[in-house]
């Protein structure tokens, strides 16, 4: 292959080039070579920078406990030392048990069980869509329940959130 614009290089001696030619298409283009890690550093660094979970995690059905405590225990480690207990069970799958204190349904939201007086920060645990009828059906308030749900740790309002909850 013959360069229209330079007669004089053929498409060998383009690939023993020591580096890329400077034609007016090339400019400023990245080497081939080095686009899929910079794509891939570029997908670490977003999903290290992830501060939420979404509402609705389907792996929470088949993801293995990371932890099993109480509520009790988990608020405290968050009380404790935020940033430790953050990092230690952000994203992680835990069992939680824990005296159910009131279930808020409201309309166009997950449905949410409290383990602390609705006025009182604490745990809160936001079920999973498809299974939360059920759990809401078979937990009246204060009785002790154990779900499995994804940790995301202190919103705003400085509760600790849990969600996808199921029953394991």
């Amino acid at each position: 292959m013959v360069w229209p614009d330079r007669p004089y290089l053929s498409y060998l001696s383009y690939l023993s080039y020591p580096s890329y030619p400077s034609y007016p298409d090339m400019i400023g283009a990245v080497k081939p070579v080095l686009l899929p890690a910079i794509i891939a550093a570029l997908g670490v660094l977003a999903a290290a920078c992830a501060s939420r979970l979404p509402d609705e995690d389907l792996r929470i059905l088949s993801a293995p406990s990371g932890a099993k405590l109480s509520t009790d225990d988990l608020w405290k480690d968050f009380q404790k030392d935020p940033k430790a207990a953050r990092k230690q069970y952000f994203g992680v799958a835990v069992d939680v048990s824990g005296k159910i204190m009131s279930i808020d349904v409201a309309a166009g939201k997950p449905a949410t069980i409290l383990f602390s007086p609705a006025d009182e920060h604490g745990v809160r645990a936001r079920l999973l869509e498809e299974r939360s009828a059920a759990i809401v059906k078979d937990a009246p308030v204060f009785t002790r329940i154990t779900l499995r749900c994804f940790c995301e740790g202190l919103d705003e309002r400085q509760d600790l959130i849990l969600k996808s909850c199921i029953r394991p």
